[in-house]
């Protein structure tokens, strides 16, 4: 498939859900019992679906060039990123490795690392280089005190890592033959940071504020003056690729290509938003302008963190420019920090007095519920790795 062909079939499906007041549906109502918000589920989770799985880091352009560096924090984890001067991407834990302090912060330039603390300097591929007095370490082994490595794979313009050594990375396995493909179509590995990523503190678990990015059946009623009046709610399509999922919400456009026969069709993508799920923390979401990506992370049972980047497409004109730098900040503080992150943080003490038994996805909330069936999953597996690690 083309990209052309990918962006006319979403763009019949949603004019049709439009025409007929549908939107896509899964087979069943969802009820979870509200425990999945329990400090000790947390806690499994940090381990099962954080510690223990490839997790999407950045996308490529946050290392837009040969000898480029950039710290990720998650969790807890200082990472620290680089492209070498032959374009490589290594990840290395983002610590000195002579009194564990912390090497460097934020993004840039460099041909090598150094220490502020007593300038032991690491190359790119965290390889030790210069120590001052060098002779303080006689016997000690040079080439085992580079930076501790961390598992790393970059394609599609996504950059996928772990937080903690383990397995290789296959990122065409992480994400499947077919996701690979569309984020190909997309092409924006070139895309580069605007401005530095911002911090969300939210007043909810870390599920509950990613299920406010995954269903738009509340567009009507909570963003009734903000999204309603330019994207129509309650009108999604669901596609499942694996673990990871796509969604497409129709702007209030659209309606403009019913006027016309297909083959006419231009610019097709304007008309609608990508917004992708790649397990188990991100959002994607992609205009013909900029890609937003959204990292949500857990800090205890009731709160979470959200890390949100915006990338802008290469040869952008200026009006397209300042659309896409007016839009992200409006998205961020008014839409989605001033009523998404509003709303999560007001589940508190709905799930945690144990008055409500169980909280309800609805057959037209396909996305959330594909999210949590992929958490029970992966939760099964790792208990059953664990059980029977300890009967080995």
């Amino acid at each position: 498939m083309d990209r052309e062909a990918l962006e006319h079939g979403i763009a019949r499906r949603l004019l049709d859900h439009i025409e007929h007041r549908t939107t896509d549906m899964a087979d069943d109502v969802l009820e979870l019992p509200v425990d999945v918000y329990s400090a000790e589920r947390q806690a499994e989770e940090t381990e099962a679906l954080f510690l223990d799985q490839p997790l999407v880091l950045c996308l490529s352009g946050a290392l837009p060039g040969p000898e480029t560096y950039r710290t990720v924090d998650i969790l807890g984890t200082p990472v620290l990123l680089t492209r070498d001067g032959d374009g490589q991407v290594h990840a290395m834990f983002n610590a000195c490795r002579h009194r564990g302090v912390r090497l460097v912060d934020g993004a840039g330039e460099a041909i090598r690392l150094t220490c502020p603390f007593h300038a032991w300097t690491y190359g790119l591929d965290g390889k030790l280089g210069r120590m001052p007095v060098p002779e303080g370490f006689a016997g000690m082994r040079k080439e085992d005190k580079g930076l501790v490595r961390l598992e790393v794979a970059e394609g599609y313009g996504l950059i996928v890592g772990r937080l903690r050594p383990g397995p290789p990375i296959d990122i065409d396995e992480y994400l499947g033959p077919e996701l690979a493909g569309e984020l190909s179509l997309l092409d924006f590995a070139s895309w580069e940071p605007h401005g530095e990523p911002h911090t969300h503190r939210v007043a909810a678990n870390w599920k509950v504020t990613l299920d406010t990015f995954r269903e738009n059946y509340h567009f009507n009623y909570l963003h009734k003056t903000t999204l309603a009046s330019y994207a129509f709610g309650g009108v999604l399509t669901f596609d499942a690729f694996g673990r990871h999922l796509r969604n497409a919400s129709a702007l209030r456009s659209i309606v403009e290509l019913k006027e016309r026969p297909e083959g006419e069709w231009a610019d097709v993508n304007q008309h609608f938003s990508y917004q992708y799920a790649l397990f188990p923390n991100v959002s994607l979401t992609f205009d013909a302008r900029h890609v937003e990506l959204w990292q949500i992370l857990p800090v205890d049972e009731s709160t979470s963190e959200v890390v949100h980047t915006v990338y802008l497409r290469p040869g952008l004109s200026d009006e397209e420019r300042s659309k896409a730098v007016d839009m992200a900040p409006w998205i961020c503080e008014t839409v989605v920090d001033g009523e998404d992150f509003w709303v999560a943080g007001r589940t508190e003490p709905g799930v945690r007095l144990g008055l409500l038994d169980t909280v309800v996805f609805g057959r037209n909330e396909p996305a959330p519920q594909h999210l949590h069936r992929g958490f029970e999953d992966v939760l099964a597996e790792y208990r059953a790795r664990r059980a029977a690690e300890a009967s080995a």
